[in-house]
Formats: structure tokens, C-alpha cells, sequence
């Protein structure tokens, strides 16, 4: 009845979530496709928690493992899905309170979210795997002191994507909402393998979506809600954001630097190379992933249906 397709990987493997039945609730689900975006297999219900519950995928890695949002039968949690059959709830900050993994990076080492803490407050965390791989500990509430205002710490924050540039430096891109009710872009770095991380701000009534290991970040003008991208340097220092169109979203960023999202008042699923636009419908649609092909794939929603298309 309904299907958004939010990523895919260099396996061409998409994930999103469908509504099956009118009414019901969500079910997360795996699509494989062929190199030009054809199915090669009907789509796989990636598994609930609880049985005929909501569930949702929101970001994959490049071996195949998803993360998400489930509801555990109490509350919405954050989900890693190694095996289609078997959803791993990734530990929570709080005894209460929603939480939600956003982004995993392309190893599958980070994954990056939001989550409640015990004062009700939402914070952007990143959990961090083991060397066995797992994701065994708490996730690590990323900093927002530079967002404080007259004494006043932020009150939400969220990351919305990480990338892993080398063995010592991570990156994690999110917003921050401000003491004064300001909304931040922010990126926060680690330059020693994630054990501190270092907030940034890349500017206000900006938020930040997605970065890649280029450290090349896309993202959106709150102001003007239009698509913006910002360049990071080696030592850390964000370049003024650059104008990708007048109006739209900028959602995803490849390796490639190719960005996905929206462009238009009318909102039509466009992918950037350089500033240089390619628009994919000619209808109401939004592009959230894509692959790191040169020619990539592209994968979205239009018209209350998920979408996969390649981008020349």
C-alpha cells in the first residue's frame, strides 16, 4: 500500500519500510535488485521485534547490516539487523524513552542515532562495535556544550549520519538545537578513534544530514529550505555552506560526492555532481540514498511508492 526506499549499498541492496496492508503497521524491508535497478528477489520483511509491530530501516552497511527503529512491545528502540530473521536491540541510554539509530558507517563499526536520556532530553549518541564486532555498550552522548545559551544547555540534539575517515578520525554529522531555541547544524570529531569527540558548528538554522569519508557534508538552509553541502578540512575547519538550489534537501552524499535529495518548491528528487543538477521525476518525489557507483543508484519515494533508479 506504501514503500519509502531510504538507502542502498554497493550490494544493491535497498532498505526502507512498507505498509503490506492499509492500517497496518510498519514493516522494515530488504529489496536486492540487478545493476540497473531491476528486482531480482521479492522483498524480505526484515524481522520485528514484536510480531505484527512497527519497524523500520533506515541506513545500511556495505556487508548488509541495517539499522533502525522498532517497538519492543514498551517503547520505540534502536535496531541492528546483521540477519534479516534476527533484530538486535542496540543498548539504550536511559531505562525510559525512545531511541533511534539514524546512520552506520560503511564498516559497520559505528552507528550513530538519537536517544532520551534520564532527564527526558534527546540526545545525538553514537554506539561504538567491540573488536568482535558487537555493539555491546551504552552509546556515547555526543557534546553540545558550544550550543548552550545563557547557562541554558541545548535541548535536543540528534546525529544524522558518521563516516569513518581513517583509523583514528570519525565523523558524525546532526543538529542541535540551541540554549535560545536556535536551531545548529553540527559535526562532531574524533581524532583519536572515538573515544572524545569535539563539537563543531557549522552554522545556525542549518542542519546537517549526511558526510562521508571525503569529509564532504550535505545537508539544509532552515531559513531558506534549500540543499546545502559544506567541506571539512584536515584539521578540522567547515567551509561557508554552498547553495546546491533555491529550494529542496540535500539528504545523502556518496563517496563520490554525488548528494541526493529533493529540489523545487515542488520537491523533485535530484542528484548533484558538483553544483551540476540532475532531476529524476517530473512529479512530487524526494531521492534519501545512494550507492558510491559513478553512475550511482539512486533510491527514494514518489507518489507514496519507494523508488530505485541510476543516476547518469
Amino acid at each position: 500500500n506504501y514503500s519509502a526506499a531510504l538507502d542502498v549499498n554497493g550490494l544493491n541492496q535497498v532498505i526502507g519500510f512498507a505498509e503490506v496492508t492499509a492500517g497496518n503497521p510498519f514493516a522494515a524491508s530488504l529489496w536486492t535488485v540487478d545493476t540497473s535497478g531491476d528486482a531480482v528477489a521479492q522483498p524480505v520483511a526484515l524481522a520485528p521485534l514484536v510480531a505484527g509491530q512497527f519497524a523500520a530501516a533506515f541506513a545500511i552497511d556495505e556487508d548488509g547490516r541495517s539499522v533502525g527503529q522498532a517497538d519492543d512491545g514498551t517503547r520505540l528502540v534502536a535496531v541492528l539487523w546483521a540477519n534479516p530473521a534476527a533484530p538486535v536491540t542496540l543498548p539504550p541510554l536511559a531505562a525510559t524513552g525512545n531511541y533511534a539509530a539514524y546512520a552506520i558507517s560503511a564498516d559497520g563499526t559505528l552507528v550513530v542515532g538519537s536517544a532520551m536520556d534520564a532527564t527526558g532530553a534527546t540526545r545525538a549518541v553514537i554506539w561504538q562495535a567491540d573488536g568482535n564486532g558487537d555493539f555491546v555498550d551504552s552509546p556515547v552522548v555526543l557534546p553540545v556544550n558550544i550550543f548552550a545559551s545563557s547557562g541554558v544547555v541545548s535541548p535536543f540534539s540528534a546525529a544524522n549520519g558518521v563516516a569513518r575517515v581513517d583509523a583514528l578520525e570519525i565523523l558524525v554529522v546532526g543538529e542541535a538545537i540551541a540554549g535560545n531555541g536556535d536551531i545548529h547544524a553540527a559535526l562532531w570529531r574524533s581524532t583519536d578513534g572515538g573515544a572524545g569527540f569535539v563539537p563543531v558548528n557549522l552554522g545556525v538554522d542549518y542542519v546537517a544530514n549526511a558526510v562521508n569519508s571525503a569529509r564532504q557534508v550535505a545537508g539544509e538552509a532552515d531559513a531558506t529550505l534549500s540543499p546545502v553541502t559544506w567541506t571539512i578540512s584536515e584539521l578540522g575547519v567547515a567551509s561557508a555552506p554552498v547553495d546546491l538550489a533555491a529550494a529542496g534537501s540535500a539528504v545523502a552524499i556518496n563517496e563520490n560526492g554525488r548528494v541526493a535529495g529533493w529540489s523545487e518548491v515542488a520537491e523533485l528528487a535530484t542528484v548533484w555532481d558538483g553544483l551540476t543538477a540532475k532531476t529524476l521525476f517530473n512529479s512530487a518525489s524526494q531521492a534519501y540514498g545512494l550507492n558510491n557507483d559513478t553512475q550511482p543508484l539512486v533510491v527514494g519515494q514518489e507518489g507514496g511508492q519507494g523508488f530505485i533508479k541510476r543516476a547518469n
